[in-house]
């Protein structure tokens, strides 16, 4: 745990207690402290993973001993039919959703394989695709039951040496960027804000900066989720930042 999540451990936001939260793509090695933070406030988690290990089945023993209530899902998203089911069936069940957190992961092997122009755009609509879809689908329920919510897209991109990673990560970042202004400016009048964690860009890696560790990530999620967030939409974070202004 870096010390900025130490820190913010201490900033009290009972608001956040049976707040409902709905988290997409939580694997063993991304996302734990995200839903941790979470379920140490109380939260009502609603938890899915595609991963089925011995991993994810101890975190998960680990994150039952909190107070919050916690339901995991193995349901498979691999399509934005899938996703909208989810969403829609989970919705029915809690009756709605106060925030939202979908994870986004970018393998280096995929990276790796890139060749034209092509192979990035591809790449980078694959990447997106069903945060994109999950977004949509979550906003409009908030919409139908008038609850002003938090959206957050993170996405990742696994550490890979060299210029193709950097341009991938740049084209990545500047997309992902458009669609969360598109989508802050689409759901406003409805008090839903939507906001990414992207990777650093290219000159932020040159110069050093790393990507947040799920600490910070942790941290951003949460203060987007609780009362400090409601006047933030429509932005592209990097976590490290984020969480040491916040705290």
């Amino acid at each position: 745990m870096s010390v900025i999540a130490r820190q913010c451990e201490s900033v009290a936001l009972p608001e956040l207690a049976g707040a409902r939260v709905l988290m997409t793509g939580l694997t063993s090695a991304f996302g734990f402290d995200i839903a941790r933070t979470f379920a140490d406030r109380g939260a009502h988690l609603i938890l899915q993973s595609p991963e089925e290990s011995p991993e994810m089945t101890e975190l998960a023993a680990v994150l039952a001993e909190s107070p919050a209530e916690i339901r995991l899902y193995n349901t498979p998203l691999e399509t934005e039919e899938q996703a909208t089911r989810l969403v829609q069936s989970v919705a029915q069940e809690v009756g709605g959703f106060d925030a939202v957190i979908n994870l986004a992961l970018v393998h280096a092997e995929a990276v790796g394989r890139l060749e034209t122009s092509g192979d990035v755009e591809t790449l980078i609509s694959d990447t997106l695709r069903l945060p994109l879809r999950l977004t949509e689908v979550a906003a409009n329920r908030m919409r139908l039951v008038w609850v002003e919510g938090s959206i957050l897209n993170v996405v990742r991109v696994e550490e890979a040496a060299g210029g193709r990673a950097m341009m991938f990560a740049d084209i990545l970042r500047a997309e992902l960027a458009a669609l969360t202004r598109g989508l802050a400016a689409q759901w406003a009048n409805d008090g839903i804000r939507v906001n990414a964690v992207a990777p650093p860009s290219s000159i932020a890696a040159m110069g050093g900066d790393a990507q947040a560790s799920d600490a910070d990530l942790a941290t951003v999620a949460l203060e987007l989720a609780s009362n400090k967030g409601r006047s933030i939409s429509g932005y592209i974070l990097d976590a490290a930042g984020a969480a040491r202004t916040w705290c």
